[in-house]
């Protein structure tokens, strides 16, 4: 019998950071709400890396190994951000969140 494995999701403090650069970056284009609501998008999509962050294979790309040698990458908001997570026992630890140009193979 397969049973689902459910993560807690963690974010770093590096990807914490990158959340409040995409919040002020989106609020300078739009209004300033804009940012917060973006955000929270995000984290929306984060959180579903409660039941799904098993699913992923490792990376292949180099600026994701660079962060860290287990990553995995889950690309958001229409591939236009990536972001770049492990798994550690029931953890999924958000480790940065990336412009998806930034990523290199």
């Amino acid at each position: 019998m397969n049973v689902m494995q459910i993560y807690k999701v963690i974010v770093s403090n590096k990807a914490s950071s990158d959340l409040g650069d995409i919040a002020k970056y989106i609020a300078n284009i739009y209004r300033p709400d804009s940012g917060h609501k973006f955000v929270n998008k995000i984290l929306g999509r984060l959180a579903s890396l409660s039941y799904t962050a098993g699913i992923y294979k490792h990376s292949n790309y180099i600026t994701a190994k660079q962060i860290h040698s287990n990553a995995k990458t889950l690309s958001i908001v229409n591939h236009r951000w990536t972001v770049i997570f492990h798994t550690y026992d029931n953890f999924a630890i958000i480790d940065r969140i990336m412009p998806s140009k930034m990523i290199k193979e």
